[in-house]
This record gives C-alpha cells, structure tokens and sequence, in this order.
C-alpha cells in the first residue's frame, strides 16, 4: 500500500530502483584469449643453407704433408760443431806428421841406402801435411758455415774412403774404421738441414 505522505504515483513507488538494481548480475569479466606458443628457430636453418657439393664442382687440393723443416742459414747444426772440432784435431796432427816424414825422409834413405825408398818417405809425408792443411781449413769453413767448406768436406771424405780402401788391399784391416767414419760424415753432409746450413740447398 503506497504511504499517503509519497506523493508519487503508486506505480512508480512499487518500482523500486535499488531492488532492480540489486538483482541484475554483473557483466562479466572480460576473458583474455590465450597466448600462442613460441615458434623456436630451426636449429638446422643454417646448415640447409650451405651450399652442396656436387660432382661438378672440383676438388680442393688436399694439404700437403707436413715435413721437417730445414735448420736456419747461419744455425749451426750440432753435428757440423762436432765435425769440425774433430777435423782441427785431425789437421794438426797430419801436420805434424806430415813434417815429420817430410824431415825422416832423407834420413831414411841414408840408413837404408835406397834413395827410392827416402823419396817416397817424403812424398808421403808431403801427401799427409797437404791433408793436414785441407782439414784445418774444412774445420775453419765448416765453422762458419761457408759454402765451400760443404764441397770440401765431401772431397775429403771421398778422398778418405779411397785411401782406406788401399790400405786394406795392402792388409791394413785398421782403414775399415776411418772408411766407416767418411761414409757417414760423406751420409751427414748430404742431408736436407745441413745443406741448407751451407745455403746448399
């Protein structure tokens, strides 16, 4: 029953505003779509990338095998210092020996009164201080790494190796050491580092 005090309409005072109000439910909440998954990156994109040998393309050289590499011009290799040290020590004593067979020459001709025999004293003695000088100045050049000393020392050696040999035909068994010793100087001499040491090469 509508109070006599509202002076609204009873129409209007039965509709409640706030009763409406109260029953209407709320709009709801909008829903966020959800988010696609990520797209991860081909792993083997870049390798499909490279471009694919075929049977028309040509063939790269393949390296070259790797090698000892020479001694430096100007390194004195060990086995040089060694050969040398020990064609000085050679060379002296030739030398003495030599004058010494060069000065009993005469002297032995006289004892044995062969004249034949005294000259070829001296001759051999001659022989042996021209070795003598050979190999000092082999062991000098050899030293310092001249390009000559190479060809002398080869010389020597070749020169060593005949004269063993006829020392052994006359019966000197002993010569088979000093020919053994020049083929290995002679095998020494010959390899790839130490011809370039004497920028033989």
């Amino acid at each position: 029953m509508q109070d006599p005090r509202d002076p609204r309409p009873e129409d209007e005072a039965s509709a409640d505003p706030m009763a409406s109000s109260d029953t209407t439910p709320p709009p709801p909440d909008p829903v966020e779509p959800p988010a696609p998954p990520p797209v991860e990156p081909a792993a083997t994109s870049a390798a499909y990338s490279e471009p694919v040998a075929t049977a028309s393309d040509p063939v790269p050289p393949s390296a070259p095998p790797p090698s000892r590499e020479p001694a430096a011009v100007g390194e004195r290799p060990m086995g040089v210092t060694i050969i040398a040290i020990l064609a000085a020590i050679a060379g002296v004593f030739s030398i003495f020996g030599g004058l010494l067979l060069l000065v009993s020459g005469g002297f032995v001709g006289a004892a044995t009164g062969s004249a034949a025999l005294g000259g070829l004293t001296a001759v051999i003695g001659a022989v042996v201080l021209v070795m003598g000088i050979l190999y000092l100045a082999f062991a000098w050049g050899a030293w310092g790494l001249q390009a000559w000393a190479w060809t002398l020392g080869i010389a020597l050696a070749a020169l060593s190796i005949v004269l063993g040999l006829f020392n052994i035909i006359n019966g000197d068994w002993g010569s088979v050491v000093s020919i053994a010793l020049a083929a290995l100087i002679t095998y020494y001499l010959f390899q790839p580092d130490v011809r370039a040491a004497f920028n033989r090469t």
